[in-house]
Parts: C-alpha cells; sequence; structure tokens
C-alpha cells in the first residue's frame, strides 16, 4: 500500500497543516519554522504524556541537502502527530524544544541515525539530544537473526509488517532547505519518524 498524503490547513506565516494516511494509521503532520508553533506542539505532547503515557518514546529524524551536512529538518513523531521542524528556515527555536531534548524521561529513537546527533549540533541553533536510541541494534526477526545492517525497509516489513516501506534516496538527496516542502518530502519524513516511534514503542526502548 503506498500511503496517501493531503494537506488540511495550512497559514503561510507559521505552518501546513498535512494529513498522512499510513496504512490503518491516520497521522497529522505539522510543518513550521515557527518557535510559536513548535511550542504548542511540544506543549500538547507533554500534556499527553503526563495524562497517558509516563515515559516517552520519540522518533526522531533529520533532512539535509547534500554537500551541505547540517540538519536542515528535525522530525518528531508522538503516537499519530508528527513534527517537521524546518531548522535552517528557523529564525530561533524555542527554549521548551532544547529542554525537550534534553529530557531523562525522553527516549528518541529513529533507524541508521548514527550521524543524526551531529548533523543537529552543526545547525545554527546547535541543538543536543539527551539519548538518541538507533534501534537496529534491537531489531530481530522471528528467528532471531540480528537485523543491524538491514534496510528500513526490511526492519518495517519484519517488526510491524507492513511491506514496501522504502526511504527513496532521490527524496533524501533532495533540496531541504526550502519553503514549502514537497508533498514527497513531508511524506517520507513523517514515515521515517513514524516507524521508528512505533517499533521502539514495542520494543520498550525506554528499557534498552
Amino acid at each position: 500500500m503506498t500511503p496517501k498524503i493531503s494537506i488540511a490547513r495550512s497559514h503561510p506565516c507559521d505552518f501546513r497543516l498535512y494529513s498522512v494516511q499510513f496504512f490503518d494509521t491516520p497521522i497529522e503532520v505539522t510543518v513550521t519554522s515557527s518557535a510559536t508553533v513548535v511550542r504548542k506542539w511540544l506543549r500538547t505532547t507533554l500534556f499527553l504524556r503526563r495524562r497517558y503515557l509516563g515515559r516517552l518514546v520519540v522518533g526522531l529524524g533529520v533532512q539535509w541537502t547534500p554537500p551541505n551536512t547540517a540538519a536542515d529538518t528535525l522530525q518528531l513523531c508522538v503516537g499519530s502527530r508528527c513534527l517537521i521542524i524546518q531548522l535552517s528556515l528557523a529564525a530561533t527555536v524555542p527554549l521548551i524544544l532544547r529542554r525537550f531534548l534534553l529530557d531523562s524521561n525522553t527516549t528518541f529513537v529513529g533507524i541508521w541515525n548514527g550521524s543524526d546527533e551531529k548533523k543537529l549540533w552543526m545547525t545554527e541553533h546547535e541543538l543536543r539530544v539527551h539519548r538518541l536510541v538507533d534501534l537496529r541494534r534491537y531489531v530481530r526477526t522471528r528467528d532471531g537473526e540480528s537485523l543491524a545492517r538491514a534496510s528500513v525497509e526490511r526492519i518495517v516489513e519484519e517488526h510491524l509488517g507492513y511491506k514496501g516501506v522504502r526511504l527513496e534516496r532521490d527524496i533524501s538527496m533532495s533540496d531541504w532547505d526550502v519553503e514549502n516542502l514537497s508533498y514527497e518530502q513531508v511524506l517520507q519524513a513523517c514515515i521515517d519518524a513514524h516507524v521508528a516511534f512505533e517499533i521502539g514503542k514495542d520494543l520498550r526502548a525506554w528499557e534498552l
């Protein structure tokens, strides 16, 4: 199944809100460079954690534009809510984001993310993450085979049962510092963070 995406609402100066249908899961995706919008999204996330979740697992990913090495975007996903922060366009980032990324009660997870922390630090915002887990170290097949060298597509199929979930190289290598990201870019950034969240939650990543 190919995930479907549509724009739900936008405010030219602040954000764009997309609806992504990922198999049976509808995901709300907010794309923004606004500190105000980031602050509001994080406050809602932290409220939901206190009310329902306790310790929090967050899918995290970054995108950048080669040959540059600093992150242009930071994507975060909790449940069916994803946030894509356009770091290269952001005049500033809110203090709540810095505190969120350094929260010892939050476990950030991703797949093939060995350079993500460095790329976040290399932005003009110099962001740091308290703990970022590469899930490849922990996912295994039903027969106990390590998936440490496997593709995202195989890891997702083996662990979540979703077939054909690929991160396309041409999209990964595209221009991520543009003001209006394409549907394909938004979709790939969202799926990257969302599948990491789902696997991290299933593995109880806060215990790893």
